[in-house]
């Protein structure tokens, strides 16, 4: 695992920990060019709970204390077309933290096709520079909810799917 220059703690695994498959289960087919989902603990839904536990092991493994009882995921699907124009996350820079309440957050790349051009996640170092962390399908990371970041606006063809799960500390 590979850390990030951030005043937070970044890790970067470059592996699945979680089939990709999963998102048949989770996500109804759409013809939206991005949709998102929203859960959390109030969800007693057996995929989301199994995306929330390995993720919570996940972090446990990597000596990241939380409260597994406590979480909220995001799902998100880019289904693009051709697209010559940036497909918008309507994100500007933030921290999980300005959503959820003090929070570690595992980001799972599940799929990024190769037609999809960018999609990666920007950050900003220890320095306050504004990097990219290049990501691709398999691609998880753990992110401290303190970390400004923001997604690229990605554009091309194919599928990029993310599930985020932030967890209270």
């Amino acid at each position: 695992m590979e850390s990030v220059n951030t005043l937070h703690p970044t890790k970067v695994y470059r592996d699945y920990i979680v089939d990709p498959s999963i998102m048949n289960k989770i996500v109804e087919d759409s013809d939206e060019k991005r949709s998102v989902i929203f859960k959390d603990y109030t969800e007693f839904d057996r995929n989301h709970c199994f995306i929330k536990d390995v993720c919570s092991d996940f972090l446990e493994l990597n000596g990241f204390s939380h409260n597994k009882d406590k979480w909220f995921m995001d799902i998100i699907r880019y289904k693009l077309d051709n697209e010559t124009k940036r497909v918008k996350s309507g994100l500007a820079w933030h921290c999980e933290n300005d959503n959820y309440p003090n929070v570690i957050t595992v980001l799972l790349y599940l799929r990024i096709d190769e037609g999809i051009i960018d999609g990666n996640i920007r950050y900003k170092d220890k320095d306050n520079q504004k990097q990219v962390l290049q990501v691709s399908s398999g691609t998880t990371v753990i992110m401290d909810g303190n970390v400004p970041h923001k997604p690229q606006d990605p554009y091309g063809t194919g599928l990029r799917d993310l599930v985020i799960v932030s967890f209270q500390k």
